[in-house]
């Protein structure tokens, strides 16, 4: 029993590498970087350096193939954004090795926001009032139709990257324009405009079996970083019937196959949720997951290996889970928006709850996310605490 596990230096792949190893499978960290923070964990049985998915994907993939070829490797799990390049790639690699990710032409549909806001409405899943721009020209003609404020979103982003909130006509040109200069957009990628959405943020996280769930797990936001609508640091397992059938729903029509995660924001006018958008790949809060006992990782490793699971689709919930380094970095953005006692001292509740990058029975990986910041600052005077860009 063998598995790769790729871009390790992420929470998501910590995770799943505990995961997969306190089930007994050998499991290989790979990134394309030293050090990254799975390379530390017990349950990484070895490592290795491939080159970057971004800047040499063909010699990305001939690494992964290779190492799969020479080590009789049986499970390839990807968990970032080098899932698409897998994807793309998938028949470059030996048929001996299970892939459990959705072909690649549905990733692509599943990732792009103009596409998805299009197809979700389409088969009734609530979504914002949304604005497309084919032209820059037509930028001035759409302000007018517009009810501040609003929100620029990229086609294809992480996180929120390229999130601008905008409070007039001139702020949305003005921010619009500098966001197709600043990503170098063509017009096939010119940024959604979006309505405002006051609410609390949700993730669904799923399995799919080409078309079918076969897991779910649903949590509330408690904080994010950073606070425009980043990703979760605290957050607490909840069921949401409505929210769950979106969901299922979406992916269902798409007939996604492997994991994905669905977010929401519940609207505060209308106590409706509001489709946001679809990672089609691991996403940051998989402990939340399977601290309410849905062990995603082992349910996805068993799915490629036996070609089916049974389906988990009930799950603890009231069940918290925070990422302590980026809840401490959250923290002080929190405090900026007022209520600062009640804010400390729901923080400073540490008992009760699970935490992503601590563990007293893992605890290399810990250290090793502490440090990495500090020697990328002794390298290069910059305390770079994102480990997602490519370095």
């Amino acid at each position: 029993m063998s598995v790769i596990i790729t871009y390790a230096r992420v929470r998501s792949a910590l995770v799943a590498t505990q995961s997969l190893g306190k089930h007994g499978i050998k499991v290989v960290t790979a990134d394309s970087i030293y050090p990254a923070t799975s390379f530390f964990s017990k349950y990484s049985t070895s490592y290795f350096v491939y080159p970057s998915y971004k800047l040499r994907p063909e010699l990305f993939i001939n690494s992964l193939r290779h190492y799969i070829e020479k080590n009789n490797i049986e499970v390839l799990m990807p968990m970032y954004e080098e899932t698409f390049v897998i994807s793309e790639y998938m028949d470059r690699f030996p048929s001996s090795v299970n892939i459990p990710v959705a072909d690649y032409e549905t990733l692509i549909k599943a990732n792009n926001n103009r596409y998805l806001m299009n197809f979700a409405d389409g088969i009734g899943v609530k979504i914002p009032q949304t604005w497309t721009i084919d032209d820059i020209t037509e930028l001035r003609q759409v302000t007018k139709k517009i009810e501040f404020p609003a929100v620029i979103k990229l086609v294809e982003g992480v996180g929120s990257k390229g999130l601008r909130y905008v409070y007039s006509e001139d702020e949305l040109i003005r921010e619009y324009k500098e966001v197709v200069q600043k990503f170098n957009l063509n017009s096939f990628a010119y940024p959604l405009i979006q309505e405002y959405i006051h609410g609390m943020g949700y993730g669904l996280s799923l399995i799919f079996n080409h078309g079918e769930p076969r897991a779910i797990c649903a949590y509330k936001n408690i904080r994010v970083f950073p606070i425009t609508g980043g990703p979760s640091t605290a957050r607490v397992s909840i069921r949401h019937a409505k929210m769950e059938k979106y969901a299922i729903t979406l992916l269902k029509e798409l007939n996604y196959h492997g994991v994905a995660e669905v977010e929401f924001l519940l609207d505060d006018r209308t106590k409706e949720p509001v489709l946001m958008e679809v990672n089609p790949r691991f996403w940051g809060s998989l402990n939340q997951a399977i601290c309410s006992e849905v062990d995603f990782p082992y349910l996805l490793y068993t799915m490629a290996m036996e070609g089916d699971v049974q389906p988990v689709l009930t799950y603890k919930t009231g069940v918290k889970t925070r990422w302590m380094l980026g809840d401490c970095r959250a923290l002080i953005d929190y405090f900026r928006t007022g209520k600062r006692m009640e804010i400390l001292k729901d923080f400073l509740k540490f008992n009760g709850q699970y935490y992503d990058d601590i563990s007293f029975g893992d605890p290399l990986p810990t250290i090793a996310e502490v440090m990495i910041p500090l020697m990328n600052f002794i390298k290069t005077g910059r305390l770079k605490f994102s480990p997602e860009e490519e370095r």
